[in-house]
């Protein structure tokens, strides 16, 4: 099915660009856009006052290519800003996607311990080690979604450390409650990993785009649109 999808977009865009060719070549053909430049200099020499017009033509050039060149200047400029806040974005969507995990790390630790007495189990200083890490990558991040993911793996991890931390409980090892509440953090945190995992995905895309030249760029998302259906 997703062949089928890719195939059906590849041809469309072939006809679009067999459409513009057969356009280009029946309704330009006629035209024969050849300049003979005898009968203009011919012309010239008839007419001596064009000394004025020739001078306004200059003036018009120098003035159009001294608003170009500022121009391009700025576009140069945007550009290499654009790669620089696309290049922080996929290393802060990396991290985030990496420190995810070992959240889900964490998590699964205590599934794997539940048996065992609390005091025995707990890991106050990992625990202190990925609050630590998720507040500094917060307060980097500028990404709403990717903040939203670290915001609900804080909670997870300040819940099963709440219930660990337990002070009348440390001899004893987790309740069938408390357990299918931890299983029930590890699937929530297991989306958003897939989300992150994604995330992660179009950020590269991102990266990789910026950093092409502008034909590439538009062949680029020609490609996309053929193999994913999404207009970048």
């Amino acid at each position: 099915m997703i062949w089928a999808k890719r195939l059906f977009r590849f041809i469309a865009v072939l006809l679009v660009f067999l459409a513009a060719r057969y356009f280009l070549i029946h309704f330009l053909e006629p035209y024969h856009f050849q300049f003979d430049h005898k009968p203009s200099l011919k012309w010239m020499e008839d007419h001596p006052d064009l000394s004025g017009w020739a001078q306004f033509a200059g003036a018009t050039a120098a003035i159009v290519l001294a608003i170009m060149v500022p121009a391009w200047q700025r576009h140069g400029q945007n550009l290499d800003r654009w790669r620089d806040v696309q290049s922080v974005n996929a290393s802060l969507a990396l991290l985030s996607y990496y420190l995810l995990g070992e959240v889900r790390n964490y998590l699964n630790g205590y599934l794997g311990s539940e048996s065992m007495p609390r005091m025995y189990s707990r890991k106050d200083i990992e625990t202190a080690d990925l609050l630590q890490r998720i507040h500094a990558l917060e307060s980097r991040e500028n990404n709403q979604n990717r903040i939203t993911r670290l915001f609900r793996a804080r909670g997870m991890i300040l819940q099963t450390s709440t219930a660990m931390t337990s002070p009348f409980s440390q001899n004893e090892p987790l309740s069938n409650g408390e357990t299918e509440l931890l299983r029930e953090r590890i699937a929530n945190l297991k989306e958003l990993i897939t989300e992150a995992e994604e995330a992660n995905h179009n950020a590269i895309d991102a990266l990789s785009r910026a950093n092409l030249w502008m034909p590439s760029r538009f062949m680029y998302s020609i490609i996309i649109f053929i193999i994913k259906g999404k207009i970048v």
